[in-house]
């Protein structure tokens, strides 16, 4: 074997060798950045729907005490919040649409506050992903 041959063969080997660890590496970082930001995303989420609910269901009582306090109608939205709350999936599906299911419970938030005329700024919790 010509001794250039060898050099450049050897040359090849390493850049392949490389690429390999490399791809290895950065399969193994992207897995844990991508566990990290799992875990934050549902931390924010499983404390925002957490909020909601427990809003929820504080006027629900509030009701329950004061009949006057809140109309049936408002009522049944408050339910329909604990609800909708209930049926996030509280394990991983990537089916299950968590932006969009926040959304409902939020837009339901917005207009059960309206009916009550709670002060919606106010209310919602910091640093999440409301709004």
């Amino acid at each position: 074997m010509d001794p250039l041959e060898s050099i450049v063969f050897i040359e090849e080997e390493y850049e392949r060798s490389g690429y390999s660890e490399g791809i290895a590496a950065g399969k193994e970082i992207g897995a844990a950045e991508g566990r990290e930001m799992g875990y934050e995303y549902g931390y924010d989420l499983g404390k925002d729907v957490g909020f909601y609910r427990g809003w929820a269901q504080e006027w629900l009582r509030a009701a329950a005490a004061h009949p006057k306090l809140v109309s049936e109608r408002a009522q049944k939205k408050l339910q329909a919040i604990i609800d909708e709350v209930d049926r996030v999936p509280k394990v991983n599906d990537e089916n299950a649409h968590y932006d969009t299911r926040l959304k409902d419970i939020q837009l339901k938030f917005k207009t059960v506050s309206a009916m009550l005329g709670v002060n919606v700024s106010a209310e919602l919790p910091t640093n999440s992903l409301a709004y």
